[in-house]
């Protein structure tokens, strides 16, 4: 049995943005992490850690947060990070390769990392879903309906020799704010990366 840790912010939460709260949840067998999970079953075990509003981690405050996070999950065959929506939308305007310099500082210190260099933890780097604010006078200037913020993740997921799977490449509805995934984005997005992890799997990339 192979066991991942999902780390991610609002979308790998399963954050309902018709929820009428900043709390609302999907319901657990609905989110695209447990539909992963069902269908996986016999071959992993996955743990989610998942905020609302999380950044890729820089400051040291977070860095120690998510290194407890590694020391509380265990031995983890796999890591499967989806971040850089926040980072992305906290600059005054696109810079996709901000986010990706950050997400490469953020990996390089992982490797340095001595909970993370005790064990044999494979890296997913999985691109954020796509951002849709057509019509939003100051916002639609950070949708990203070429690609650019998923091709600046997967060269840093090439030059950092991660696995790289792309939600953003996929046709995913997302809610009225144009970030959230909508509930029918939930198992498309789970059957795609479903697949690269039994790549991963069944060629023997994790031993």
């Amino acid at each position: 049995m192979k066991k991942c840790l999902f780390y991610g912010d609002s979308n790998t939460y399963g954050f309902d943005a018709e929820g009428g709260h900043s709390g609302a949840r999907y319901p657990e067998n609905l989110r695209f992490t447990s539909i992963l999970q069902e269908k996986l079953k016999a071959e992993w075990e996955f743990v989610v850690e998942a905020k609302v509003g999380r950044c890729i981690p820089s400051m040291e405050f977070e860095l120690n947060e998510f290194e407890t996070i590694l020391e509380q999950a265990g031995e983890i065959d796999l890591l499967a990070i989806m971040l850089g929506t926040n980072d992305y939308l906290s600059y005054s305007k696109p810079d996709v390769n901000r986010v990706a310099d950050r997400m490469r500082d953020f990996i390089r210190r992982l490797f340095k990392n001595k909970v993370y260099n005790s064990r044999k933890t494979k890296i997913l780097l999985i691109a954020p879903p796509k951002l849709d604010f057509t019509g939003d006078r100051y916002y639609e200037k950070f949708s990203t309906p070429n690609g650019d913020l998923s091709k600046a993740l997967k060269k840093v997921a090439e030059e950092l020799d991660l696995y790289f799977a792309d939600a953003g490449n996929l046709d995913l509805p997302v809610g009225k704010d144009g970030i959230h995934l909508t509930l029918s984005a939930q198992k498309p997005l789970a059957e795609e990366i479903g697949k690269v992890i039994m790549c991963i799997y069944e060629c023997c990339l994790i031993s």
